[in-house]
């Protein structure tokens, strides 16, 4: 109990567990702030422990094994890292700063994004977008190509994601097979994300998430599957949606981006 004559230290008088729990719901600039208000903190919070703890916590039991106590992933990477910058920066810390990247593609970002020839893609604004722009199929019917788009994401960590697309959709005009598909660039690769969409299927979620009341077409967000990168070195991933029918057009698809989300298993 704190008497009037006693002041509360909280830096020091709250458990260390207690600041590990809190360190859970702060952002990495909030914790390198709050690391410089007393030693003690700056002490926590740039220990192995803290940061090997959040690990474990985010990202779940497999992925701290993995990239903190069995492996040697990242760790010419890390070295590098602390060498150039800060000497008492913690290995631990810079592996989470790695893997709490948010790995995201904007498909109107058209230096990112590559497109078949035969056709043109155009961008729309749209506040709500990844970057305030989104992709937009519409094609005249008067022209009718195959669809093509690729992406690629650049020197990805070891591990299983999450294949993820935002999009929504005006009444589509997709017949044919339309893939989704994810795969990383590697001699064997292990788990490869694919999804097939007919017309109906491209019906039957634009039903879903067509408001009538509202006259809204919602963003929805569709799981191509999961793709692995085994082994210990970075990989990149190959992402395609395509439509191989020449013979209809392919309108009333808006495209946000792509994300790859690190599984905990």
């Amino acid at each position: 109990m704190v008497t009037a004559h006693e002041q509360l230290d909280w830096s020091t008088d709250l458990t260390d567990s207690v600041w590990f729990h809190i360190g859970n719901y702060l952002s990495i600039n909030d914790i390198d702030r709050l690391s410089r208000t007393c030693l003690h903190l700056h002490t926590l919070f740039t220990s192995n422990d803290f940061w090997s703890y959040l690990i474990r916590v985010k990202f779940g039991t497999a992925v701290w094994r993995r990239f903190v106590k069995d492996s040697s992933i990242l760790s010419n990477e890390t070295s590098e890292l602390a060498s150039s910058a800060d000497a008492m920066t913690c290995r631990s810390k810079l592996i989470y700063s790695q893997l709490n990247k948010r790995q995201r593609i904007s498909f109107a970002d058209f230096n990112k994004v590559y497109f078949d020839n035969n056709r043109n893609y155009t961008t729309f604004t749209d506040a709500s977008g990844l970057n305030g722009e989104v992709l937009y199929v519409h094609d005249s019917i008067e022209f009718c190509y195959s669809l093509l788009i690729e992406t690629t994401f650049k020197n990805i960590l070891p591990g299983r994601y999450d294949v993820i697309c935002r999009m929504k959709l005006d009444l589509p005009y997709m017949l044919g097979d339309t893939e989704f598909v994810a795969i990383a660039e590697q001699t064997d690769p292990s788990e490869i994300a694919f999804t097939r969409w007919t017309q109906e299927d491209f019906l039957s979620m634009y039903r879903c998430f067509n408001c009538d009341l509202s006259k809204a077409n919602l963003w929805f967000y569709q799981r191509i599957g999961i793709v692995e990168i085994h082994g210990n070195e970075r990989r990149n991933i190959y992402v395609s949606i395509s439509n191989q029918d020449p013979t209809h057009a392919k309108h009333g698809l808006y495209l946000d981006y792509v994300e790859l989300k690190l599984r905990s298993d």
